[in-house]
């Protein structure tokens, strides 16, 4: 549960117009109101967030009009009108800055109190950091059903009260109390008297600040006034649900601004996320790069090892398969020689290639020849047989050449990649 003081401090100081100047007051946790500070101008006192200004009676419009009570939503396109009518509201109905309160109904109409602040008041009765706002009249404890008096700022200001409520305000034109003080007043109220907001014989009540000279001979027109000391503040409740345009507008840049901010914190905490998910999955691939990095190391010895195994098993294949043996390759291919007329000159063998090379006594022994060998179904399943044209000698005698390359071997898929 929150302590009293607490309460008060959060709601923060009344920053209000005196008579020459301007007065910060703060409550206490006994709900008592202390004067804290004075000043030539507002901001000599700091305004705070939280706290409350009360705009000058001469920097405020009020007035009061019946309207009718059928249809609460047009409440306020009535009261519009109604400033518009009296040249209070601006060119833009948005740009107006008011608040209203009703004071009571009779006859099925509502009588309405309507404040209005100037379009574009002066920064010295306004602050950005306040969002709270009330005119100076709707913070002093008024005597109800009663005309207040008091000085503010160098000008006499006043307030008509219908119950306990606020029904008018208006600076006064006189630079002194005194019998044409007296008329002015008489003037203010007789159209509210007209319009059947206030009553007859209202008392008037003087509120008396330090250097106020008071001669109140000449008020017989509107009765015997009172003297009494200035009260210190009190909050409305509610203040006005308006405020000045140019807070209004400062609000808004000031939200925009806040947007814009949670909008750039976003964006940065999500390109951080893809930051920080981009880098650790750099780290994961790294990790796991080391890690197989390590296996092929644990696993290289082997491996080489077994290459050379089966380099040494290649190596043997000749001698382990009878069918590519070296001597059975020999003894294939002489078996075919003819007996008169052929011989060989060259007999060349490896793992995937044969050589052979000879002479015929004529060019149609050495083409039967090449012929019989690539017929030849022993020889043909392991080897592709291919036979240059045969060459003649000086001597007339014809010269041969035969290259077989074994099925399957990686000389003859180059060859085949090569003929592609």
């Amino acid at each position: 549960m929150k302590s009293s003081s607490d309460a008060s401090a959060k709601r923060g100081a009344i920053y209000r117009p005196s008579s020459d100047g301007w007065q910060k007051w703060t409550e206490d946790a006994a709900g008592a109101s202390t004067l804290q500070g004075e000043g030539v101008e507002l901001s000599d006192l700091q305004p705070a967030a939280g706290g409350l200004i009360a705009v000058p009676v001469r920097r405020a419009f009020s007035l009061c009009v019946w309207v009718p009570a059928d249809d609460p939503s047009i409440f306020r396109d009535l009261v519009l009108t109604q400033l518009e009518m009296r040249g209070l509201a601006d060119r833009a109905r948005e740009e107006t800055s008011f608040a209203w309160q009703e004071i009571t109904r009779a006859d099925n109409e509502v009588l309405f109190q309507v404040t209005v602040l100037p379009p574009h008041l002066a920064p010295l009765y306004w602050h950005g950091e306040v969002t709270d706002y009330a005119v100076s009249a709707a913070c002093l404890p008024l005597d109800p059903d009663a005309v207040s008096i008091w000085r503010e700022q160098g000008t006499w200001v006043a307030a008509v009260t219908r119950g306990g409520k606020l029904l008018h305000f208006q600076s006064l034109a006189e630079p002194v109390p005194g019998g044409p003080m007296a008329l002015e007043v008489w003037m203010m109220i007789s159209p509210l008297q007209a319009g059947n907001m206030v009553g007859d014989d209202l008392p008037v009540v003087f509120y008396r600040q330090a250097g106020d000279e008071l001669d109140l001979a000449g008020w017989s027109e509107v009765g015997h006034p009172t003297e009494r000391d200035f009260p210190p503040p009190v909050r409305p409740s509610p203040p006005l649900d308006c405020v000045p345009i140019a807070v209004r507008h400062l609000q808004v840049e000031k939200k925009k601004s806040t947007q814009r901010q949670r909008f750039a914190f976003t964006a940065a905490a999500v390109y951080l996320a893809l930051v920080l998910v981009l880098a650790g999955q750099t780290l994961w691939l790294h990790w796991r790069a080391r890690g197989l990095r390590a296996e092929i190391d644990g696993v290289a010895p082997a491996v080489t090892a077994t290459k050379e195994a089966m380099d040494k098993w290649q190596a043997l294949q000749p001698a382990l398969e009878p069918s590519t043996y070296p001597l059975e390759i020999l003894y294939q291919t002489s078996r075919l020689l003819p007996k008169d007329g052929v011989r060989f000159t060259l007999f060349e063998m490896n793992l995937d290639r044969v050589l052979i090379q000879g002479e015929a006594s004529t060019l149609a022994a050495a083409i039967k020849f090449q012929d019989d060998l690539e017929k030849n179904s022993d020889l043909e399943v392991l080897y592709d047989w291919t036979a240059e044209t045969p060459k003649q000698l000086p001597n007339g005698s014809t010269r041969f050449q035969i290259d077989g390359t074994r099925r399957g071997s990686a000389a003859q898929t180059t060859n085949e990649s090569a003929d592609i």
